[in-house]
């Protein structure tokens, strides 16, 4: 049996990589319809990537995608009769593009013995695909978070393979580090930030007194730690199972903020423990193909074809100012959330307590979330959150 697919393409790739991948065999012939615009957007090449070449995709580039006539004489190029099945996806594409690919293929069970053309549609958020002219309802393939990101135009360039603590110190971290490791925290950021020395993954440094190499901060100033802050951070860096004569770049990351990432990492898999590697990652950084670059404390792909992405901060404040950057962190994770497709959503999670309720109905109003103190310190609330977020 010699079988074919078509589908309309559009910004919104995922839903014909769903398609494809799920109902197409080696060896099936692979169409793609859409237009100029949207194959100098590179829309073919990211379906292509998304699909790791498994097809070859045959393109059908309508100039107008307002004419029906047009779309007709386009479709009328390909010899559809040397196929025995077409499957045909009208999710994509414009109101008038889908009609006119209906209204071809509808007769050909009239007016030909072959192909058999069969019709689906997604419906928005159901992650199923529906076959129109039947009761028929297939649930598509899970989307790798790799394929989901080439279908967005999007390269993962890097993240963390493995977690710099156990679970369990994490947990224990962030059960004390309100009352006991705040200052820490800072202290370590400072570390973290500074001009000199230039932390590398193959070297450490050690935190004892008299053996520290001196820090310079971002504004050219010399920072000594007091005996009392150095004995802040080794207690701290001790507290996370750390040598404190040789303490690496990836540690002070874990101890000025990492840690929160890798709670938040480890929550999620506690209450969608069905995620494996290839639908989740922590600290991901992505370039788009403009060339912006962007870091994810974490990513994933649900059990739904659904994307979800958190940014997690231990202060909501500046170090240096001590001003709030609540409201910058939201339009910066509003901003983002549009490069991930229609179904993403984002969360922001913070150590902090939010002051006031302006923030809050910001957040509703960009339709983000915030999972903060009083959230994270209750464990009821913290998982009917999670829930909410991840289904």
């Amino acid at each position: 049996m010699k079988k074919t697919l078509l589908t309309l393409l559009s910004d919104q790739v995922v839903p014909s990589a769903l398609f494809i991948s799920s109902l197409a065999e080696r060896g099936d012939d692979v169409f793609v319809i859409t237009t100029q615009k949207m194959k100098d957007k590179s829309k073919i090449s990211d379906l292509g990537k998304s699909l790791h070449g498994t097809h070859v995709i045959r393109e059908i580039i309508v100039q107008n995608e307002d004419s029906i006539s047009e779309v007709s004489k386009f479709l009328d190029a390909i010899r559809w009769q040397e196929y025995d099945t077409a499957f045909v996806d009208l999710t994509l594409g414009t109101k008038i593009m889908s009609l006119a690919v209906h209204s071809y293929f509808r007769r050909f069970d009239e007016l030909y013995s072959r192909p058999r053309v069969s019709f689906f549609y997604q419906p928005a958020g159901k992650n199923c695909i529906k076959r129109i002219d039947a009761d028929d309802v297939i649930n598509p393939r899970l989307l790798s978070l790799d394929e989901y990101l080439s279908a967005c135009g999007i390269t993962a360039i890097n993240r963390q393979e493995a977690c710099i603590a156990a679970p369990e110190i994490t947990r224990a971290v962030m059960s004390e580090y309100s009352e006991r490791w705040d200052n820490a925290g800072k202290l370590f950021r400072k570390l973290r930030n500074a001009k000199k020395p230039k932390l590398s993954p193959d070297k450490s440094i050690p935190l004892r007194e008299g053996e520290m190499p001196q820090i310079i901060l971002q504004d050219g100033a010399e920072w000594c730690p007091t005996a009392e802050e150095l004995h802040l951070m080794q207690c701290f860096c001790s507290a996370a199972h750390f040598d404190i004569g040789f303490i690496t770049k990836k540690q002070i990351e874990y101890l000025s903020g990492g840690w929160l990432e890798e709670w938040f990492y480890h929550k999620v898999l506690e209450t969608m423990p069905e995620l494996g590697p290839e639908q989740i990652a922590l600290s991901l950084h992505i370039k788009t193909r403009a060339g912006l670059e962007n870091e994810l404390d974490v990513a994933l792909v649900n059990h739904r074809n659904a994307f979800r992405h958190a940014e997690c901060k231990t202060s909501l404040e500046s170090d240096q100012s001590g001003s709030s950057f609540l409201i910058e962190t939201l339009y910066k994770q509003s901003a983002i959330r549009k490069n991930f497709g229609l179904t993403s959503s984002s969360i922001i999670v913070t150590i902090d307590k939010i002051k006031g309720k302006n923030a809050l109905d910001r957040a509703q109003d960009l339709d983000l979330k915030i999972i903060h103190h009083e959230i994270i310190y209750d464990e009821d609330a913290l998982k009917r959150e999670l829930v909410a977020w991840l289904k």
